[in-house]
């Protein structure tokens, strides 16, 4: 086995959008819809906060909810924050690929 390798990512295609999108801020999980719809990903909202309690669930994003009142009846929105385990994924996966650009492919 070649000592230079590298182990596939953590992160998905998605996931590492949603990390990039999200960046250091803390963002609304409609925010977050609405950073990847501009980037021609785009999510159910079922699909997308299912993908969300996994990242959650794998420790990369940390979410909690703001409430607010409007027009007397309390919103709640999900709001959600990259933790060091995101963002040294997302710096992993990022790495990764960068390197998989400077690879080429030799004829047989």
């Amino acid at each position: 086995m070649n000592t230079n390798e590298q182990n596939m990512p953590e992160l998905s295609h998605l996931q590492f959008a949603v990390l990039k999108v999200l960046g250091a801020a803390e963002r609304s999980g409609k925010d977050l819809r609405a950073g990847l719809s501009e980037h021609g990903l785009k999510k159910s909202g079922p699909a997308f906060y299912q993908m969300m309690a996994r990242l959650e669930e794998a420790d990369f994003v940390k979410g909690s909810y703001k409430q607010e009142i409007i027009d007397g009846q309390i919103i709640k929105e999900r709001q959600y924050k990259i933790t060091g385990n995101g963002v040294r994924a997302f710096n992993a996966t990022q790495q990764f690929y960068s390197g998989a650009q400077r690879m080429t492919l030799c004829p047989a």
